[in-house]
């Protein structure tokens, strides 16, 4: 087997795909055996071209690897190739895999079952909401959040796992090193404690929008399933839901009012057969055959039997829609003091979290 730098240098061959660079290593040829082919028997092994004749260069291209070898470590990374261990195993399944991961973090076996949530990074806070509901419960099941790290959905979904102590991982459009703004290398650094952030771009390489559905495809392809929140009728959480279907993986839609247009990307998936509807993370749990009525979810549907009076008429009135101060007074009868203290009890006991503008919702 070829090395790390070796991988590395024929991969950063000019137009060379991936499908080349397999076959060039699985020859199981010496690594300058290869670099001094004829060009007919490269050609016959499906390089093109450019790539022949970058043959000519391949010093420069080996220096460029152990440079970016050097920066992974660097970093706190490494660099994973499509024969290391630790490569995910359902990416390899995939038409045009990457041949090469930057990866800061780590990468588990149990990470197959991982499950992408997806959607518009202007997300409304009824999606906002139900990719946070999702990725909590998906993380109280034990199975690991991935997602692209963009603002709105994706970092909600980050977010969210990261708050119930679960994995999450996030497939980034550049170099390791190249992430913006700042609070998304911020989040980035958090999701590398407890999951992993990976790249197929080396360090250096900062993102351009052709880099986004290339990296939607290692989303969707190293996951059991997609999820669709929230998207409008094109969009890149719309490319990852036709590259989860190309690789006959599952697609999961949230349906969403008819009136806004951040739902009719995921309506129009369900009305044309293109995903399962779902109202619930278990119904994607159970789809998947991922059986787990976890104590975690059993307790968040129900109310603890140690509340007050006034703590207990605030939470039976709560559900997962917002809900300001005011309207729980209605409801409830209690003056607005009364509320409060009884909020941030419930807020202290993890049954209540406060939105903006003294809405509240129960977790």
């Amino acid at each position: 087997m070829l090395t790390t730098p070796q991988i590395l240098a024929l991969n950063f061959l000019p137009g060379i795909t991936s499908a080349a660079v397999r076959s060039l290593v699985e020859t199981g040829e010496e690594f300058q055996t290869i670099v001094n082919a004829a060009p007919e028997d490269l050609a016959a092994e499906g390089l093109r071209r450019a790539a022949i004749e970058g043959m000519a260069t391949m010093d420069i291209l080996l220096r460029q690897a152990e440079t970016q070898t050097t920066r992974a470590k660097e970093f706190g990374g490494e660099i994973l190739h499509f024969w290391s261990d630790d490569y995910p195993a359902r990416l390899r399944q995939i038409y045009a895999p990457p041949i090469v991961l930057y990866l800061r973090g780590q990468l588990l076996p149990e990470d197959d079952r991982a499950i992408a949530i997806v959607g518009t990074r202007a997300a409304t806070m009824y999606g906002r909401l139900t990719a946070e509901k999702y990725a909590e419960e998906f993380s109280a099941a034990g199975v690991a959040v991935v997602s692209g790290l963009a603002r709105g959905i994706d970092q909600y979904a980050h977010a969210a796992a990261l708050r119930a102590n679960g994995r999450t991982i996030a497939v980034i459009a550049s170099g390791l090193d190249e992430i913006s703004p700042s609070l998304s290398a911020q989040m980035a650094g958090k999701i590398a404690e407890r999951g992993a952030v990976i790249s197929e771009y080396p360090f250096g390489v900062k993102a351009i929008p052709a880099f986004f559905p290339q990296r939607n495809r290692i989303i969707s392809g190293m996951t059991a399933a997609t999820l669709v929140v929230e998207s409008d009728e094109k969009g890149g959480a719309m490319i990852t839901a036709s590259f989860a279907l190309d690789q006959s993986r599952e697609v999961f839609a949230v349906p969403g009012p008819i009136s806004s247009p951040k739902s009719r990307g995921t309506n129009g998936l369900i009305r044309t057969d293109r995903a399962r509807l779902t109202q619930s993370p278990v119904d994607v749990l159970d789809a998947l055959g991922y059986h787990i009525p976890t104590p975690a979810i059993a307790a968040a549907a129900a109310a603890p039997a140690d509340l007050t009076l006034f703590e207990r008429a605030i939470f039976d009135t709560l559900d997962g829609e917002p809900r300001h101060v005011d309207t729980l007074c209605e409801a409830t009868g209690l003056t607005s003091s009364e509320a409060l203290v009884a909020l941030l009890a419930l807020e202290f006991k993890g049954l209540v979290r406060q939105m903006a503008g003294k809405m509240f919702l129960r977790r």
